[in-house]
């Protein structure tokens, strides 16, 4: 009855997603758990195949079926659920395991096949003025040096500082989020994840009904570094850091790691030692010079 009143392939997707992660059937916010899931859907032929499949014996829990309807229906915004039958599903995403086979989207849609995009990440705890100038202006190079589009989490601090630097400077940005897109988080960020639905693009693997869990964000990571092209800027990353799930799927998918120079000589941390031959520094003088 709910997936028959859903008039669109967009809210019929999100709606089986959300059913077969509430009940168990598929493990969402994992690595492990998109390539069984892709594997799932690879077999069936199609998201609705799948589902038929799997529910042909035992209905669907109503009170499962009955939550994500209504949060579904809720929603007010117009979403396109990108699944890897379709010619749009970026092949950035494909090249990678571990990658979502279902992404949902919100705005300027062209923005997941931009030819040269980068990843800025780092600590929520962004606060040192000298870090956030450094920051910003890298931003702004990067987008001249032409990088088409800049990708990052819309977390606090070093996240937020990389959206609202790429749109202060007539860049694009993409916000990959931990929660499905029907939820604001963190609450302070509202107003900007709104924006950037309405200008550029937020992305989530997640569907609408699922609610969100600490795994969500994560694993978002690997979707956030499979769709910059042109490797992640670290603005600045403690050992114990979220960032290392970037840092260590940045080095696996073998792209381009670069750390602001703060990460060097304003700490001993371990993870610059460990990836020394692999990291690119970005000076706080590289106007006038390079990155070394």
């Amino acid at each position: 009855m709910y997936l028959e009143n859903l008039d669109s392939s967009d809210l019929r997707t999100a709606w089986i997603h959300a059913v077969l992660a509430l009940s168990k059937k598929i493990t969402i916010g994992s690595a492990k758990g998109n390539d069984d899931f892709r594997k799932m859907l690879e077999q069936a032929g199609s998201v609705e195949n799948l589902y038929n499949d799997i529910f042909a014996l035992v209905a669907v829990d109503e009170d499962i079926a009955k939550k994500v309807y209504a949060k579904l229906i809720k929603f007010s915004g117009v979403f396109k659920a990108v699944t890897i039958f379709d010619s749009i599903y970026p092949i950035k995403l494909g090249a990678h395991p571990g990658t979502p086979p279902i992404v949902y989207t919100l705005g300027d849609i062209s923005l997941l096949d931009v030819e040269k995009s980068i990843a800025f990440v780092g600590t929520r705890e962004l606060v040192n003025s000298n870090h956030i100038d450094h920051g910003t202006r890298v931003i702004k190079r990067l987008l001249s040096s032409g990088i088409d589009a800049i990708v990052s989490g819309l977390a606090s601090g070093s996240d937020t500082l990389g959206h609202k630097a790429a749109i202060r400077f007539g860049g694009r940005t993409i916000a990959v989020l931990g929660t499905p897109l029907d939820m604001f988080y963190p609450k302070e960020n509202r107003e900007l994840q709104s924006q950037i639905a309405e200008s550029d693009l937020l992305v989530s693997e997640y569907p609408i009904g699922v609610g969100s869990f600490g795994s969500y964000f994560a694993n978002r990571n690997r979707t956030t570094v499979a769709l910059s092209t042109d490797g992640v800027v670290v603005a600045r990353a403690g050992d114990k850091s979220g960032t290392q799930y970037a840092i260590r799927i940045c080095l696996e998918q073998n792209k381009q790691l670069y750390v602001l120079e703060n990460n060097i000589h304003e700490s001993t941390y371990s993870w610059v030692l460990k990836y020394k031959d692999r990291i690119k520094v970005i000076r706080e003088n590289f106007d006038a010079g390079t990155t070394s």
